[in-house]
C-alpha cells in the first residue's frame, strides 16, 4: 500500500498544518494516483480534511473531490482517514457535543464516499488516538494544547469514533473500519532501573485505545468488537526507546541496537493479545535509510505471513515528500519528491527498488505456499524468438487453411503452448518468462508477421493475464499463471451492444459481440456494468450454445472466430471478480494496452508488404521506378509508426519519472494515429503494386490485406486523433508538442 500524509492539526503557534495542501496532493491527485497504480500499489491511505469540509454543520466536499475521483479512475482502493489530528476551529474535543458533531461529519462523508467509491468502503475514523491524546493533552504539542488530560481526551476520541462508526453504518451497513495506532516498545534505561514499573505502564498504555474500542475496558464509552475490522500498527525507527527518569536522557533504540525487539516479535505479541486481522498501517523513514528500513520491515512481515499470521499489508508512509511539521524543512521520506508545475515528481530510485523487491518476494512466497517453483531470470528477446521459431512453421502452415474454412487456428496455439509462449509475458515470480516493455512489442510484431489472427488472439491472451496479475489477488494471479502454463487460453471480451453486459445480484445479463476465440478461449475476462462501476469478471469457458456464429461474417480475420456470446444467467461468485470496479479503464494501463495491438498490426502490414514484394519479383517488376517509390513510401511510413510505438512504450515505462499523464496518453494516441495511417497506406500501396491478379485468392497478399484492413478497425480512432489535437492546443506552452524528446522542449 501507499499512504498520503494528511495531517491537519494546529501547532502551538496557531498555524494549521495541512500536508495535503503543502504536498500539492489535492492539486495533482490524478497524477499521484496514476503513479501509485503504476507502481503496483493498488491500495492507499488518504484523508478528508474535516476543517475544510465542515462549515458549522454544512458539508462541502469540494476539497476532497479530486482525490476521490483520481483514486476511482486509477482503480486504487482507499482507506479514508476522517480525522488525522485536526478538527474545525469552532470545536473543542472536550466538549460534550464533540462526538455527535464528528458523527454528523462521518455520516456526510460516508454518503459522499459511497456514491464515489466502487466496492467496499473503508474508513479510519480517528488516526492514532493514542498519539493525539499524548501530544494534544499531555504535553501540549498540538491541539488542544493542554497538559495532564491525556486519558480524558483519549476517552472522548473513543466516544467520537464509536459515534462516527455508528453513523457511517446507518448509511452503509457494509462499511469496514481500520484503527491505526503506534506500535511501540519501552523498557527502563539501565541507568534508572527503578523506572521499570513506569516503563512497563507506558508500554502497556499503547493498548488502552484498542481495549476501549473493542469494549474490553471502559464499556461505558460504547466500544465493541463490531467496531474493529482490522488493527493498524504504525511502525517507525523511533518507536522503541529506553525510559529514563530524566526525559532528556531517553534513548531511542535503532534496529542495529542489541536491545531492539524485532518487528515480527512485536506484531506477534499484538496478534496473540487480540487475535484480529492486522495491517502495518504506516512505516517509513527519511533520507538514505528509506530503502534499508523498508527491506527490513518487508522481510519480517513476510516471515509472519509465512507463519500464517493474518497480516494483510504494509503501507509505505508517506509516498510523497512534504514540509516538516515544526520547521518546514524538506522531509525526504517519500517514494516521490515535491511536484513540479506539471505535477511530475522525481522518484527515489533506491526506495522504488526496495519496493519492487518486496513485491517480488511476496509473489515468491505465494508460489512457495502453493508448492510451485519461484521462477528465475526473465527471458531475453532472442530466447523468445527461439521459442517462436519452434511454432513458426505450424502458424504459417495453417494460416491459409483457417482463412478458407473460418475455424480457430488450434494447431498454432498448441504449438505456442508447447513452445511455452502462453506464459511468456507473465512475471518470473509466477513461473513466466517476464517478457515486457519494448521486447514484448517486438515479439508481438513478429507474431503479427506470421499471422494476424494468431497475433490478435495471443495479444488478447496477454492482455487478460496482465489485467489479472495487476488487479487480481495474489491467489487469482497464481491460478491464472498455472492455467496458462497448462495451455488454457485467456482473452478479453469487452465489445458489446447496448445495454451491454450487466452484473446484478450475482448474475450476468446481456451479450458480448466480437467474443474472439469462441469455443477455444477457455478463460474469458468480461467487463460488466455494476452499480459501483465496470467490473472485471473472469469466467470459465461458456457453453457452446451461448455463441451465435451467424453474427460473424467478416471479410478478414476469419480465424479469430469472433462470434457473439449471450452470457445471461451465468452466476458470478466473489472469486470471479478481478479487482474493484473501475480498474479496466484505469490509466495509463488502459490506453497503453493499445500499443500491443499496434505492434501486431504493424507486423501484419510488414507481412503484406513482403508478400507484395515477392509477387513483383516473380513477375519481374522490381525495376519499375513507380513501384520503387511506392514501396519506399510504405516502408518509411511503417518504420515511422513502429518507432513511435516504441517511443510511446518507453514513455509509459518512464511515466513515474515524467508523470505527465496527459502527455503520455496523447503520445499513445499519436502512435495509434500514425499506425492506422501507415498500415492503410501500406495496404493501398500493396494493392496498387500487385494489381488485380495479385488480389485473387489464393494469393497470400489478398488474404493478408483482408486481415489487415479488418483488424485496423479498432474502436474510437477519431477519439485518438482528437486527443492528440486537444493536447497540442491546450497543454502548457512548455509542453505542447507531444513529439518533443524525453527531457522536454
Amino acid at each position: 500500500m501507499g499512504g498520503f500524509e494528511c495531517s491537519t492539526h494546529r501547532r502551538p503557534s496557531g498555524r494549521r498544518i495541512d500536508v495535503i495542501d503543502a504536498s500539492h496532493h489535492d492539486l495533482y491527485a490524478q497524477a499521484d494516483y496514476a503513479r501509485l497504480a503504476g507502481s503496483g500499489l493498488m491500495t492507499a491511505r488518504d484523508g478528508l480534511r474535516w476543517h475544510l469540509i465542515d462549515q458549522q454543520g454544512h458539508f462541502d466536499f469540494h476539497s476532497a473531490s479530486a482525490q476521490v475521483k483520481a483514486a476511482r479512475q486509477a482503480g486504487v482502493q482507499v482507506i479514508w482517514d476522517l480525522m488525522h489530528y485536526g478538527y474545525p476551529d469552532d470545536l473543542s474535543p472536550f466538549h460534550q457535543d464533540f462526538p455527535e458533531r464528528f458523527a454528523q461529519f462521518a455520516r456526510a462523508a460516508t454518503l459522499f464516499l459511497r456514491t464515489e467509491t466502487p466496492g467496499t468502503l473503508w474508513l479510519c475514523p480517528v488516526n492514532e488516538i493514542s498519539f493525539m491524546s499524548w501530544a494534544g493533552a499531555e504535553v501540549a504539542y498540538m491541539n488542544p494544547f493542554v497538559h495532564g488530560r491525556g486519558d480524558e481526551l483519549k476517552a472522548q476520541l473513543v466516544r467520537a469514533s464509536v459515534a462516527a462508526m455508528q453513523a457511517a453504518r446507518e448509511v452503509d451497513p457494509d462499511v469496514r473500519f481500520l484503527h491505526a495506532e503506534p506500535l511501540i516498545h519501552i523498557r527502563a534505561h539501565p541507568e534508572t532501573p527503578e523506572a521499570g514499573t513506569e516503563a512497563q505502564r507506558l508500554h502497556e498504555a499503547q493498548f488502552t485505545t484498542l481495549d476501549w474500542l473493542l469494549g474490553r475496558a471502559r464499556p461505558e464509552l460504547g466500544g465493541g468488537p463490531q467496531y474493529v475490522d482490522v488493527l493498524g500498527l504504525n511502525i517507525y525507527p523511533y518507536n522503541q526507546w529506553l525510559h529514563h527518569t530524566d526525559p532528556t536522557r531517553r534513548q531511542v533504540l535503532p534496529p542495529e541496537h542489541p536491545q531492539f525487539v524485532p518487528i515480527d516479535q512485536q506484531i506477534s505479541a499484538v496478534y496473540e493479545r487480540y487475535q484480529l486481522p492486522l495491517l502495518i498501517a504506516e512505516t517509513g523513514t527519511e533520507d538514505d535509510q528509506r530503502a534499508a528500513w523498508l527491506r527490513m520491515v518487508t522481510t519480517q512481515a513476510l516471515s509472519l505471513k509465512a507463519r500464517g499470521l493474518p497480516l494483510h499489508g504494509i503501507c509505505l508512509y508517506p509516498v510523497v515528500n512534504h514540509p516538516g511539521w515544526d520547521d518546514d524543512r524538506h522531509c525526504h521520506n517519500g517514494l516521490w519528491d515535491y511536484a513540479d508545475e506539471q505535477g511530475r515528481r522525481v522518484v527515489d530510485e533506491a526506495l522504488h527498488t526496495a519496493l519492487r523487491e518486496g513485491q517480488a518476494q511476496l509473489q515468491q512466497l505465494v508460489r512457495q505456499e502453493s508448492g510451485l517453483p519461484c521462477g528465475g531470470q526473465p527471458v531475453t528477446l532472442q530466447a523468445a524468438r527461439q521459442r517462436l521459431l519452434q511454432a513458426k512453421d505450424t502458424i504459417t502452415g495453417e494460416a491459409a487453411a483457417r482463412d478458407r474454412d473460418g475455424t480457430f487456428p488450434l494447431a498454432s496455439f498448441q504449438a505456442l503452448h508447447k513452445a511455452q509462449i502462453l506464459t511468456l509475458s507473465l512475471p518470473v515470480e509466477l513461473g513466466g518468462g517476464g517478457l515486457d516493455g519494448v521486447n514484448l512489442l517486438e515479439f508481438l510484431r513478429e507474431v503479427g508477421q506470421l499471422s494476424l489472427p494468431v497475433g490478435r488472439l495471443l495479444e488478447g491472451h496477454i492482455n487478460a493475464l496482465q489485467l489479472i496479475v495487476k488487479y487480481g489477488r495474489a491467489s487469482q494471479a497464481l491460478q491464472a499463471a498455472e492455467e496458462a502454463a497448462a495451455g488454457e487460453l485467456f482473452g478479453v471480451w469487452n465489445t458489446e451492444q447496448a445495454p451491454g453486459l450487466r452484473l446484478e445480484e450475482g448474475k450476468l445479463t446481456g451479450q458480448k459481440t466480437f467474443a474472439s476465440g469462441a469455443y477455444h478461449v477457455t478463460r474469458p475476462l468480461c467487463p460488466a456494468e455494476t452499480p459501483q462501476g465496470r467490473q472485471l469478471i473472469l469466467l470459465q469457458a461458456p457453453e457452446p450454445e451461448r455463441f451465435d456464429a451467424s453474427f460473424w461474417q467478416p471479410a478478414g480475420m476469419r480465424a479469430t472466430v469472433s462470434f457473439s456470446a449471450d452470457l445471461s444467467g451465468i452466476l458470478v461468485t466473489p472469486n470471479m471478480l478481478i479487482g474493484p470496479p473501475g480498474v479496466y479503464y484505469a490509466q495509463p494501463q488502459f490506453s497503453g494496452g493499445a500499443l500491443r495491438f499496434l505492434a501486431v498490426q504493424i507486423g501484419g502490414a510488414q507481412a503484406a508488404l513482403h508478400s507484395a514484394r515477392l509477387y513483383l519479383r516473380q513477375i519481374g517488376r522490381t525495376d519499375d521506378d513507380v513501384q520503387r517509390l511506392r514501396f519506399a513510401a510504405a516502408a518509411a511510413a511503417l518504420e515511422g509508426a513502429w518507432q513511435t510505438v516504441r517511443e510511446a512504450q518507453h514513455r509509459l515505462l518512464n511515466s513515474r519519472h515524467e508523470d505527465n499523464l496527459k502527455a503520455v496518453l496523447a503520445y499513445v494516441s499519436l502512435a495509434r494515429l500514425l499506425t492506422e495511417e501507415a498500415c492503410l497506406s501500406c495496404a493501398e500501396a500493396c494493392e496498387r503494386a500487385v494489381g488485380a491478379r495479385g488480389l485473387l485468392p489464393p494469393h497470400p497478399t489478398e488474404r493478408l490485406l483482408r486481415d489487415l484492413r479488418l483488424y485496423l478497425r479498432q474502436p474510437a480512432p477519431d477519439a485518438a486523433r482528437l486527443e492528440v489535437g486537444t493536447y497540442i492546443l491546450e497543454a502548457d506552452d512548455s509542453e505542447y508538442d507531444p513529439l518533443q524528446g524525453e527531457h522536454g522542449a
